[in-house]
């Protein structure tokens, strides 16, 4: 059994504890920033959502997937998005039976918002540990999450 220090600075420096911070600030940050731009309504948990939504659109069996968590709870995000305009149901084009939740314009134009956003957050992390650091953090990212086969693959 670990010592209470061992536990402790754990806790207090631990990689898992940095990477759930930092994104939960990317997340929050994202969102504050959306809504001054007129995305009011949005919440983090469809900041979250919103990620693992293909451009061409996606089945809600497969964000539930990704997302580790029940079809039923990406459907209440996703009928949410629905009442704000950001996302609609339609029938996959791969399988008439089958539906895929895809973009609206409206959707299309908060992710074009959230791209600028991104970068705005990129400028303020890459003052914080400079723009080297800040591409090899995106790479290393990047290559973490492809060797555990999470996130987007190289096409």
């Amino acid at each position: 059994m670990r010592g209470e220090s061992q536990v402790r600075r754990f806790q207090a420096d631990s990689l898992q504890r940095h990477a759930i911070e930092f994104g939960e600030w990317m997340v929050r940050a994202s969102n504050e920033r959306a809504r001054t731009l007129g995305h009011a309504k949005l919440r983090p948990a469809h900041a979250r959502l919103m990620v693992f939504i293909d451009w061409e659109g996606s089945r809600i069996s497969d964000i539930a997937k990704a997302q580790d968590v029940s079809k039923n709870a990406v459907g209440q995000l996703v009928t949410e998005l629905e009442e704000l305009g950001y996302l609609e149901r339609a029938p996959d084009p791969a399988d008439g039976r089958a539906k895929i939740v895809r973009y609206t314009e409206k959707g299309r134009a908060l992710l074009a918002d959230a791209a600028a956003i991104a970068e705005q957050l990129d400028a303020e992390i890459g003052a914080i540990i400079g723009q080297k650091r800040l591409a090899e953090l995106r790479s290393t990212l990047a290559d973490v999450c492809r060797h555990l086969g999470i996130g987007p693959q190289p096409t």
